[in-house]
């Protein structure tokens, strides 16, 4: 006998069956990206053999070596002392100021500055009274020019002696000379400082930049107040407060290498000057000082610099050439590591500190890897087309 199953039991265990074996639809994904390649795979270089021979590429091998170990420490960038001046007023009198004249333009050496005309007339004067002098000179002269040339020709016609023609070519020389004289003198005045009116030019003592400006144009000033400073910036020092204990693990043969604060890490060089012996007792600091070799981070005086100040230890590290890291336009290091059939790879690399002219790489190559150390500039050109 057959057992009766009913129809709408049946449907509902099949159904049930079948959504629990359903597979579920996938999600899309946020983002998709298309044949995906590594960054060293985007940029390789193959050069022909003529092109490697003509950017004249040298290679090295990264070795693990001893370098010398740094210290990082902060710093502040400042003008050398004595290259600060402070333009004064050599007398009491009423400014003017030259056209364009602001803080912040370069000024050359001799160039005027500012207008000076001096409450007293006594330049003015001596302006006045020398072109006086050159006249009354030229006037003689030519009198005794005259005088002589009489007595030359009365003693032709026997009217005169030779003893007076004598005296007369005596006084004329002597007239020339006193004219000749009153000439320099107009001359040197002329040249000097002081104008036709009695005014007195004030001019730059060195080539550099103006800082400030302590007088305004129609004021008046006294002698000898400041009117300007004018500081000396194509050469800039780095001053480096010092722990007194630390000052001996220094090694003060080596250049330290300065960077900015945050943004890009392009450094440059600063080597040891001799300075004056300051300190801080307060802060139990030491005072030491390094000459920047270059301005390529037009750095500002005052500004704060980090800087990578060499010790006379040594660690162990993966080590390359300086001449071998690269800096692009926002501060990153790259190297170029030869790949072999003349194929070389850009490297992004991370400098963990500069020892003399080596470079020591926290991350980025391996060693025994070869890079390119002479021609790395150009390499760098011929792949963004700079020159090639």
């Amino acid at each position: 006998m057959r057992a009766f199953v009913p129809v709408g039991l049946v449907v509902f265990v099949t159904c049930g069956c079948s959504n629990g074996d359903a597979p579920k639809p996938a999600a899309d994904a946020p983002a998709h990206v298309d044949a995906p390649r590594p960054e060293g795979e985007l940029t390789t270089v193959k050069l022909s053999p003529q092109a490697v021979k003509r950017l004249g590429l040298e290679t090295v091998v990264v070795k693990t070596e001893s370098a010398a170990a740094t210290r990082s420490l902060g710093g502040e960038v400042m003008v050398p002392d004595g290259r600060l001046v402070t333009v004064t007023a050599p007398v009491a009198g009423t400014v003017s100021a030259g056209a364009g004249l602001q803080p912040g333009v370069r000024v050359t050496r001799g160039a005027r500055l500012m207008t000076l005309i001096p409450l007293a007339s006594s330049d003015r004067e001596q302006s006045i009274e020398a072109r006086r002098a050159v006249e009354a000179a030229r006037a003689e002269a030519e009198a005794a020019r005259l005088r002589l040339q009489r007595l030359e020709q009365l003693l032709k016609d026997g009217a005169a002696s030779v003893r007076t023609v004598e005296e007369a070519r005596a006084q004329s020389q002597i007239n020339d000379a006193a004219l000749n004289a009153a000439r320099e003198r107009l001359a040197a005045i002329q040249q000097g400082p002081v104008g036709s009116q009695g005014e007195l030019g004030i001019t730059a003592p060195l080539d550099g930049m103006i800082q400030s400006i302590s007088a305004a144009a129609g004021q008046t000033v006294a002698a000898s107040a400041p009117l300007l400073q004018i500081a000396q910036v194509s050469t800039l020092w780095v001053r480096i407060p010092v722990f007194a204990g630390d000052l001996d693990q220094i090694d003060a043969t080596q250049p330290v290498a300065v960077t900015r604060l945050g943004g890009a890490k392009a450094l440059i060089v600063a080597r040891r000057v001799t300075a004056p012996l300051k300190a801080d007792p307060t802060a139990a600091s030491v005072d030491v000082y390094y000459e920047l070799s270059a301005t390529g981070l037009a750095l500002r005086p005052g500004e704060r610099v980090m800087v990578e100040v060499p010790l006379k230890t040594t660690e162990r590290g993966l080590v390359v050439p300086d001449a071998a890291v690269l800096y692009d336009i926002h501060g990153d290091a790259w190297l170029y590591e030869d790949l072999g059939s003349n194929a070389y790879a850009r490297r992004r690399v991370q400098i963990a500190r500069h020892a003399g002219d080596r470079a020591v790489v926290a991350r980025g190559i391996a060693e025994g890897a070869k890079v390119v150390t002479a021609g790395a500039a150009e390499l760098f050109g011929t792949e963004f087309g700079a020159g090639h």
